[in-house]
């Protein structure tokens, strides 16, 4: 089993203390109640006056029941009614019932039927509410109240006037032809209370001759349940300690990890309560030192990378200009007149100026690496800036002559789709478009190698609190297993690439703030996402 938490340990102490000495009290306080009640209620007064409230509960029952089957024996015996059912016209017969129904409160409908043929009925236009009224059916046959020897109205009945009759029962009288259908809706809380007094009357007899056992059961039962509640209580409260001292040891054990260097550790976020909140502080300060960490340890090994790339333009541009000057010389001295050799002089300065052309350019990019800048940051629109950036030219005219792999003419479509509002970022212009260019001359070199035509799309929007800048085209696309490598220096995808373009954009995203991701693009090609945090 394993150890109890100390946290969990005093916790539990403590809710046990603080519960176990109320409940004494309480059992206490509770049993001398009990017995100075029992002793003032229990009186001979008291259950003579319950006896005469109940009779008078019941009393007032049988009046309600025998008012309603009085009027619809009154309404049975309507004239009016009687001849308008031997008409037999329907429209007739329910004027009549509306006229009658509007004379009697209590009604909920009318209707009259004959046999199973209904030639009529009204109703109050609201149905009868089962948690507030009871149901009183009653039939009576359609004509004139049956005389009694004397010529009076017939008298009610015992049965009309039982209380035992539940208010819902059904009158049936034996006869044939129309007959009148009377639905009542009772109180029925008049109902309930003469069931609740009968029951308390009950059981107050019940109680006073098992007064004193019931008392001592009692204060036994509240005994019990105080116990239970304690029990129930301290292993509640005793689960919610575990529960919080399970979460503080969590962040604990955490908290370790990151001092040993480790920030990949989470803590779950569960729950809505303030060791919640600190979980959700803890993970969103792990993940922004563990950014924090990446960013300056890629600019670290980019730093690395920048000094051998300067090294390397300067180890190879010195000799670049003497080996030139003496192909060159060489050809310039010779003067003999064999068509072979000459040849050969030829296609050696062409190479060899062909190549250190392309060795020249290598060292401009290393320079150009090795010099980058650090970014210089303002507040500024970026919608605005790729508004403006939409009109600059993306390849100049000596690079469509040297690159073998820039577009030629219009056969490649570049669109900027940016929104109407502003998107606030702190920013170096400079080095931004430097970003946007370089992400969107890569999409053009892509699509000219692949076949010299399709779409490029510069998108802004926003994207889980981040400004996003999408870079699609309709290219083959990157391979999976170089998503994330082609940001490292001298990884390319070309022949005679260098690979330092996506490293410098990486460089310029990081050094803003951001970050950014490849992945496969709705166009079908290449998507480069570069995420910025606003500012307001």
């Amino acid at each position: 089993m394993a150890r109890m938490s100390r946290i969990r340990r005093r916790l539990t102490i403590a809710m046990l203390v603080t519960a176990t000495i109320p409940v004494g009290v309480a059992i206490w306080l509770a049993s001398k109640i009990i017995r100075d009640t029992s002793a003032r209620f229990f009186v001979p007064e008291v259950g003579a006056r319950l006896d005469r409230s109940l009779g008078l509960y019941q009393e007032l029952a049988r009046s309600v029941k025998a008012a309603m089957r009085s009027e619809a024996s009154a309404i049975a015996a309507d004239a009016a009614l009687a001849r308008a059912v031997e008409s037999q016209d329907t429209a007739l017969v329910k004027r009549e019932l509306a006229r009658l129904f509007g004379q009697h409160p209590g009604l909920v409908s009318l209707a009259v039927r004959d046999g199973k043929r209904v030639l009529a009925s009204v109703d109050r236009g609201s149905p009868l509410d089962p948690k507030k009224e009871n149901r009183l059916e009653i039939v009576r046959a359609l004509g004139p109240t049956p005389r009694s020897a004397a010529g009076g109205p017939r008298p009610v009945s015992s049965a009309d006037v039982d209380d035992e009759a539940p208010p819902s029962s059904l009158d049936d009288d034996e006869h044939e032809g129309p007959e009148l259908l009377a639905v009542f809706g009772a109180d029925k809380a008049r109902f309930d209370e003469l069931s609740e007094a009968s029951e308390f009357v009950e059981n107050y007899r019940r109680i006073e001759r098992r007064r004193e056992a019931d008392e001592r059961a009692y204060v036994r039962m509240l005994a019990v349940l105080l116990g239970f509640t304690v029990v129930a209580a301290v292993g509640a409260g005793s689960l919610l300690a575990r529960t919080v001292s399970r979460r503080v040891a969590g962040l604990e054990r955490a908290t370790r990890k990151v001092a040993a260097g480790d920030l990949s550790v989470r803590v779950p976020e569960t729950g809505n309560d303030e060791i919640s909140a600190l979980a959700r502080a803890f993970n969103r300060m792990l993940a922004e030192v563990e950014q924090s960490r990446s960013r300056i340890e890629y600019l670290q090994r980019i730093s690395a990378w920048q000094e051998m790339a300067r090294r390397l333009a300067h180890e190879i541009k010195n000799p670049l200009t003497p080996i030139q000057l003496a192909v060159q010389d060489i050809h310039r001295r010779y003067e003999g007149n064999q068509p072979e050799f000459r040849k050969l002089l030829d296609t050696t300065l062409e190479v060899v100026e062909d190549e250190v052309g392309t060795l020249r350019r290598l060292v401009g990019e290393f320079s150009d690496f090795a010099r980058l800048p650090h970014a210089d940051l303002e507040r500024a629109d970026l919608a605005g800036f790729l508004k403006d950036l939409s009109d600059t030219p993306l390849f100049a005219d000596e690079e469509r002559r040297t690159d073998p792999d820039a577009p030629v003419g219009d056969a490649i479509e570049v669109s900027f789709d940016v929104p109407s509002g502003a998107a606030y970022v702190d920013m170096d212009r400079q080095m931004l478009r430097r970003v946007v260019i370089n992400l969107v001359r890569n999409a053009m070199q892509a699509i000219a190698r692949a076949g010299g035509s399709g779409r490029v799309v510069v998108r802004l929007g926003t994207d889980d609190g981040d400004i996003t800048l999408d870079v699609e085209d309709s290219g083959p696309g990157i391979p999976d297993d170089m998503r994330d490598a082609i940001f490292d220096p001298y990884v390319t995808t070309r022949t005679d690439g260098t690979g330092l373009g996506l490293a410098i954009v990486k460089k310029i995203v990081v050094e803003h703030g951001g970050t950014i991701a490849a992945s496969r693009g709705s166009l079908g090609g290449a998507k480069l996402r570069v995420r910025l945090p606003p500012v307001p």
